[in-house]
This record gives C-alpha cells, sequence and structure tokens, in this order.
C-alpha cells in the first residue's frame, strides 16, 4: 500500500500494508488514537486503496475510482457519523447500514463502510453494529475511527483488529506543517512542540488562529465604517456576514473591547487591550454615553445570534443601531 503524505505510525502502516498485499485484509478494523492524529485520513486512504483498480500500487490517485474515492463520490464508499450537539452515531443510523451492507458493489469489489465515532454511540447501536461484524455481508469491509476502543463493548473489541495512531516526530510535523501553512521550519517546529507533533491539532489551531484575524479586520473596518457619513459602507462591509453566524459571533467579540477602550480613553485612562489603536482613537470624536451604547449594543448582538432569528433582518439591525448609537 501507498501511504502518501501519512506520517509517522510505520509499524501500523506495516501491519496493514501486510494484510493487503496478502489479500488478508481485516473485514472489520478499529482506528484509536487522539483527535487530529489522522484517524480520518487513514481510514480514507485505505477505503481509496481498497477499491483502487490497480493493486500493484494502491490506491495509485490516478485511476477513476481513485479519483471518485477522493472526491467523496465513490458509490462503494460510505461515511457515516454521529450529528447533533453530543455527536452521537445513531442506532438508527447502525440500523441503515445493516439493510445497506447486502446489496452488490457497484464498481469495485467491495463495500466499504467509514464509521466515524466522534463522540458516543450506545450499547444498542453497538450491539447492532456488532451483529454485522459477527456476521458479515460478502465483500463488506468496516472501518471504524474513534478515540479510544476501551469506550466500546468487550464483544465489539474482540471481533475487530485495533490499530493505534500516533502523531509523528515533532520535526516530520514541523516539515509538513511549513510546507502545507507557507510558514517558516522555525515557526514550524514551535507549533509542532506545542501540540506534540499531532498535525490535526496543529492545522486546526493555525485555521482557529486565521479566522480570529479575519474577525478583527472585519471588526476593525466597522467601526471605521460606522463613523462615515454615508450608511452604505457599513451595509456593503457587513454583507458577508449575513451567511456566516460564527464569524458575526467572533467579530462581535472583538469589537466590545474596541468599544471598552474608547471608554477608558474618554475616562482619562492610558491602558488599552483591544490591539485596535487607531479605531480606539477615532471614536474619541464621540461622547462617553454614545460609547458607553456601542459596549451594550455588541453584547446585546452576541445574546441575539444564537436565537433563531433571520441573519438578513440581524445584520441590518446591527447596522442601523450602530449608526445610531454614533449620532448618524
Amino acid at each position: 500500500m501507498v501511504f502518501t503524505d501519512f506520517l509517522g505510525n510505520e509499524e501500523v502502516k506495516k501491519l496493514l500494508d501486510t494484510a493487503f498485499v496478502s489479500g488478508r485484509f481485516p473485514h472489520a478494523v478499529i482506528l484509536q488514537g487522539a483527535s487530529g492524529c489522522g484517524k480520518r485520513t487513514l481510514a480514507k486512504m485505505l477505503a481509496q486503496a481498497l477499491v483502487c483498480r490497480n493493486k500493484e500500487e494502491a490506491p495509485c490517485g490516478i485511476c477513476p475510482s481513485c479519483i471518485r474515492a477522493k472526491a467523496g463520490t465513490h458509490p462503494d464508499i460510505r461515511i457515516e457519523e454521529g450529528s447533533g450537539v453530543t455527536r452521537s452515531l445513531s442506532t438508527q443510523t447502525v440500523k441503515d447500514i445493516g439493510v445497506d451492507i447486502y446489496k452488490k458493489p457497484e464498481e469495485a469489489n467491495v463495500n466499504c463502510y467509514l464509521i466515524f465515532i466522534e463522540n458516543k454511540i450506545s450499547e444498542a447501536a453497538q450491539n447492532k453494529l456488532l451483529k454485522m461484524i459477527e456476521e458479515p455481508a460478502p465483500n463488506t469491509v468496516f472501518i471504524i475511527t474513534i478515540l479510544s476502543a476501551q469506550s466500546l463493548l468487550p464483544t465489539v473489541r474482540s471481533r475487530v483488529q485495533i490499530y493505534t495512531l500516533n502523531p509523528p516526530k515533532e520535526e516530520e510535523a514541523a516539515e509538513y506543517v511549513a510546507q502545507k501553512l507557507g510558514v517558516s521550519m522555525e515557526q514550524a517546529l514551535i507549533l509542532a512542540k506545542k501540540f506534540d507533533g499531532n498535525i490535526g491539532q496543529i492545522l486546526s489551531s493555525a485555521n482557529d488562529e486565521s479566522g480570529k484575524m479575519q474577525a478583527f479586520d472585519m471588526a476593525a473596518k466597522i467601526v471605521d465604517k460606522t463613523l462615515e457619513s454615508s450608511e452604505y459602507g457599513l451595509i456593503e462591509l457587513t454583507s458577508s456576514l449575513i451567511k456566516d453566524k460564527q464569524l458575526f459571533r467572533e467579530v462581535l467579540t472583538k469589537l466590545v473591547p474596541i468599544f471598552r477602550d474608547a471608554c477608558v480613553l474618554r475616562a482619562g485612562g492610558k491602558i488599552m487591550i483591544s490591539g485596535a489603536d487607531s479605531q480606539v482613537f477615532a471614536l474619541q470624536i464621540l461622547t462617553m454615553r454614545r460609547l458607553s451604547l456601542f459596549t451594550d449594543l455588541a453584547e446585546d448582538f452576541k445574546q441575539k445570534i444564537d436565537t433563531n432569528v433571520n441573519m438578513t433582518l440581524l445584520i441590518t439591525d446591527f447596522c442601523a443601531k450602530m449608526r445610531s448609537a454614533a449620532g448618524k
């Protein structure tokens, strides 16, 4: 098997490769390990190899089956995961899989079921899964990912091959991250050490920081547009927030310290924490009463955003009240 860009875990990769090449790949596999260590990535890679048309170098990445597998459209690969607040895999979902497994593969020689257990799976759902594993349908492979197999019933664990994934070495992770994010090796090594080489957690953290910077930039621009004579600049700027509730929430979070800094400066204080000095100074044209309105307004909309409200109306109302608070 070819494990392109899947770092570390040499022993696990060797065992999986041996099983695949010998034609004795297990009908049920569990990949366990910490969040971000690559369980889902490896599960998809294994499924791609199983449907690949080039068995000498699978997954080849270029055959029609590999292309569809990478795009998530291969008819013989099905992905199931938990849903809702608890991200729990429901009994109904497992029941549906039990009906589906008796269909013949459409293109490959095998049906692959990738079952991602993000959080919990009930005992009832586990028992249904156990029945499918104990009496597998022909040409069916289950690849299950979970934080720890110990959270599953002993009977389930006893009927699957369990592989434990660990993050790669920090140096390996740093090289990958430096190339992926376009940062220096020095920066990448700092991140790798911070997250013990866990590439998933490193990339997730980088995305979070990127989102925070986007929110900060948007918050600063909102202050600037609010103080302009025309109302259209603010409306145009915030239109993108209508379809991004999470970004609007983060923008409001960034606005609060800007307004608080403006109040502190207006009252004669000097310590500022928002990092938006130019906007804080620009707000000094307003009275303390108006500045305090901004802080209350941002906090108020942070609460409103979590209600079942029309986002277009919410953003429009936000713009109107921001302008009103500025006396525009």
